[in-house]
């Protein structure tokens, strides 16, 4: 069919008018980064890391786009982890040094969201917000004293001290270890945000000291009297500061990413990020495969398909590059390995880079350690490299319930994991000495691979091991990783190691695939019911603490429990919880 100029014409108008995108010939736009509603929509999806690089490809797009002049940042109800929050600051700073613009909006914020606002030119707060401005603290819950009112019985299989993973349920306060190695990261973390505030807001660290020690609370009259916002309102406010920005007296024009009920522009045009590639042409391609929960050949990590994934995508030959975004506080050793070798056989034949999460420490470490190069934002929790095991035995809890077990037995052993609920009884010395020298080889093991890979000797190795965590701040002085940055960080440099020009288009692939990803989280929810009712009345010993206990130590004890016995490279479940405000 021949087309001729006043077809051509008319489809041009109707591109201009679509809702979806922006006019063709738009100038001088400022994107809205929309992330409201983002935490409970990717809790539906079951996809939060899809739409990060989304976010982060949106913002790349936006810095080499000379149509968009700045980004507004409506923050004013998101919620994310201080990594996820850091490594967006990274790239909107990266945004702003091609000579572009960020305004900030804001509602109720706390330390965290107020660093990130930072970011920008101006800060406008809604009139009715509440800035929270508390600092750091650091704490563990402990169940030691509930189990003993239980009749459970706990022994703490560890010699390493700063392994401390097991202290939930053996301790009842932090040990000097904790007080040791949290202390620094908490003063990693409160460095961090206190240094990128005095920066950004042109404040002392003085100032900023009294702020948060003497006043720490603002409303938004009281925030912008203060100076820490430099508008209040909404809308209108927003729109007031853009035009201060730009030196226009001109109202700009708008298109928005994200939800677009509650964008605060109202811009009905959508703003994505690029394709790579169209039917002609096929672009190089980086896989970018994630990895989130505890290290374990069916659930969490699921190490058994990662593992085959790692290799076959490495085998495509329009895969020039590989992306392992990890999450995980550990879990099997086993389990880590796997995917540790997989990674050492796929950088045959591609860069294997790792880029890692909130957390990514001992058996998320054993997983990461092979890679071309490792990553991690500042505020990463990572290291602890060590084992330990823990043994939950009956220590009264069958008696409480009126239940009694009779057994007969070949071998002297056989008895260990007799019992009701729980084994019967404790280790005996001779049992705890094969778990010790057991839990030993264990750890030489790690720590021979941590100086292989990481290219140190082993004294090296062993002196910043004994289980002890570090800040990625701190990992990176120790030589843990090789650099400090998120996920967009992470793709450059795989880029970089594959010989792909800067200047030349990539195109991206995720996995699991969707498809993948809703089985995954059946089999998660099958696996831990299968976990909990593993041996007879498992359910009855957990009934009171399911009731008692808080999510993260609960996770935490149905795992071990799960597993009792076993030797893990471990850190307590959901180690981002214990860093909380007051």
């Amino acid at each position: 069919m021949k087309l001729n100029g006043k077809t051509w014409i008319i489809g041009a108008c109707l591109l201009m008018a679509s809702p979806k995108a922006i006019p063709l010939f738009s100038q001088h736009m400022y994107l809205e980064l929309n992330l409201n509603n983002q935490a409970v929509r990717s809790m539906v999806r079951s996809i939060r890391h899809r739409s990060s690089l989304e976010l982060l490809r949106v913002i790349e797009r936006a810095g080499s786009d000379n149509r968009i002049d700045g980004i507004i940042l409506n923050i004013s109800s998101y919620h994310a982890g201080r990594e996820a929050i850091w490594e967006l600051r990274n790239a909107l700073e990266k945004f702003k040094s091609k000579g572009k613009t960020i305004c900030a909006f804001i509602g109720n914020a706390d330390l965290d969201m107020y660093s990130l606002a930072t970011v920008a030119d101006k800060i406008i707060m809604d009139e009715l917000g509440i800035l929270t401005m508390l600092g750091y603290a650091i704490g563990r819950g402990y169940v030691q004293h509930s189990l003993e009112k239980l009749g459970i019985g706990v022994r703490e299989l560890r010699y390493f001290e700063f392994k401390t993973s097991a202290e939930t349920f053996t301790r009842d306060s932090l040990s000097d270890a904790d007080r040791i190695q949290y202390g620094e990261l908490l003063d990693d973390i409160m460095g961090i945000t206190r240094e990128t505030i005095i920066k950004a807001r042109q404040m002392t660290a003085e100032e900023l000291d009294s702020i948060i020690n003497n006043e720490f609370m603002f409303s938004a009259g009281s925030a912008l009297a203060r100076g820490l916002v430099d508008r209040t309102g909404r809308k209108d406010a927003v729109i007031e500061a853009i035009k201060e920005i730009s030196g226009s007296g001109n109202a700009a024009n708008f298109a928005v990413f994200g939800d677009q009920k509650s964008s605060i522009t109202g811009s009905k045009y959508m703003y994505r990020p690029l394709r790579a590639g169209n039917f002609f042409y096929r672009p190089p391609e980086i896989a970018v495969i994630y990895a989130s929960g505890v290290t374990d050949m069916e659930q969490g990590i699921a190490a058994w398909t990662l593992a085959s994934t790692i290799r076959e995508v490495s085998e495509r030959r329009r895969v020039k590059a590989i992306v392992l975004r990890i999450s995980s506080s550990g879990g099997s050793a086993e389990a880590a390995d796997y995917v540790a070798e997989a990674i050492k056989a796929a950088r045959q034949q591609v860069p294997v880079v790792v880029s890692m999460g909130e957390v990514a420490a001992s058996g998320g470490y054993w997983a990461s350690m092979n890679a071309s190069h490792i990553v991690a934002s500042p505020v990463t929790i990572t290291g602890s490299i060590g084992v330990i095991g823990s043994w939950f035995y009956d220590n009264g809890l069958n008696d409480k319930l009126g239940l009694t077990v009779d057994t007969m037995q070949r071998g002297n052993h056989a008895d260990m994991m007799t019992g009701m609920i729980l084994p019967r009884r404790d280790l005996r010395p001779e049992e705890e000495a094969r778990y010790r020298e057991y839990i030993l080889a264990m750890y030489a093991d790690f720590t021979s691979r941590v100086a292989v890979s990481r290219s140190m000797d082993r004294e090296r190795a062993e002196s910043i091991a004994g289980g002890r965590i570090y800040s990625g701040l701190g990992a990176l002085n120790a030589g843990l990783i090789d650099s400090n940055g998120g996920l967009d960080d992470a793709i450059r440099i795989a880029r970089n190691l594959a010989g792909i020009p800067d200047n030349q288009r990539v195109a991206y692939s995720e996995y699991p695939k969707p498809k993948f990803f809703d089985k995954m989280f059946e089999r998660m929810a099958a696996t831990k019911a299968v976990a909990m009712n593993s041996a007879v009345g498992r359910n009855s010993v957990l009934f009171a603490a399911n009731w008692i206990f808080p999510v993260q130590i609960l996770d935490d004890l149905h795992y071990r429990i799960a597993h009792n016995g076993h030797v893990m490279p471990l850190l307590p479940f959901d180690q981002s919880w214990l860093l909380m405000y007051p």
